[in-house]
């Protein structure tokens, strides 16, 4: 049922999400694995994401693949796996925008699946705060500053542009 080997996370992956987490120095807390979706290659993880409730907005966080296995679409696939997870979950309603915090150098990446950069003035508190912890640490580890991100739904868009039709046909027929 789950295409190219993605599956939802499971407690035994609990360990070796930890492991690829930290091998990336990415932050090592909040690795719930209820919120992972990981990417099996013969039976080995070879790619592993979550997107996680954070303080009251959602944020896309620990996606790493291994590096003899970057650059074949597994990344994407978990980004997409998770977002249409997320969006899943929100059926009626709106869906929560989707954040992230990533390097500098890896913009491109979820540009391209949709992510816009967002000053990171503009982003929520706790993402704030994550930003200005995490921000030393990665110019220290990879001389890059992070950017914030984020991933809007179209739902909201469409919903929009069906009242403002709603309106106009009224307004005709008044006349």
């Amino acid at each position: 049922e789950e295409e190219e080997g993605l599956r939802s996370a499971t407690s035994e992956d609990a360990d070796l999400i930890s492991k690829m987490v930290k091998a990336e120095k990415m932050n090592p807390l909040f690795l719930d694995t209820e919120n992972f979706v990981v990417a099996e290659s013969d039976g080995e993880v070879i790619g592993i994401g979550q997107i996680r409730n954070n303080n009251g907005y959602y944020e896309l966080a620990s996606l790493v693949v291994e590096k003899e296995c970057r650059g074949q679409g597994v990344g994407t696939a978990i980004v997409a796996e998770l977002l249409e997870r997320h969006k899943a979950k929100f059926e009626k309603e709106e869906v929560p925008a989707v954040l992230l915090l990533t390097l500098k150098g890896t913009t491109k990446f979820y540009a391209q699946l949709g992510f816009l950069e967002l000053p990171i003035s503009m982003a929520p508190m706790a993402l704030q705060m994550e930003a200005g912890a995490g921000g030393l640490v990665s110019k220290m580890v990879t001389g890059q500053d992070l950017v914030a991100m984020k991933y809007s739904f179209q739902s909201s868009v469409e919903l929009s542009c069906e009242k403002s039709g709603t309106i106009l046909k009224k307004v005709t027929k008044d006349k």
